[in-house]
């Protein structure tokens, strides 16, 4: 599809946005492909561990959501140019580490984005 290609999802991930917060870590992803709907994170594995999404959210223009309450029947509207900033619990190491999160976009389908940064 138009605009998913690996290069391109790797290229929406802000680099320098890995960090530890509170008892957690964010990254940001900025959308570069063009304004659409968020139904959901599937899921966002740390070096190949997946992690639990409970309590994870989703921040988007100062209004922060639960990523349980985003579904197919309740997304989210990320216009082009949009950061989102994601909070998942449970805090990293410092070093570098890869991250593979899954997004649903109705308009593309389940994507994969490989992500890889250092935290301080």
């Amino acid at each position: 599809m138009y605009g998913t290609s690996p290069e391109m999802l790797q290229r929406m991930y802000v680099k320098g946005s890995l960090q530890n917060q509170g008892n957690g870590f964010v990254f940001q992803v900025k959308n570069m492909i063009e304004s659409g709907s968020l139904s959901g994170i599937a899921k966002v594995a740390v070096d190949g561990e997946e992690r639990s999404l409970e309590g994870a959210t989703l921040d988007l223009n100062g209004k922060v959501r639960q990523v349980s309450e985003i579904s197919w029947s309740s997304p989210v509207y990320v216009s082009y140019g949009a950061t989102m900033t994601v909070f998942v619990s449970g805090t990293l190491p410092s070093g570098e580490h890869t991250i593979n999160a899954q997004f649903n976009v109705p308009e593309l389908g389940r994507i994969s984005m490989p992500i890889t940064d250092t935290v301080a």
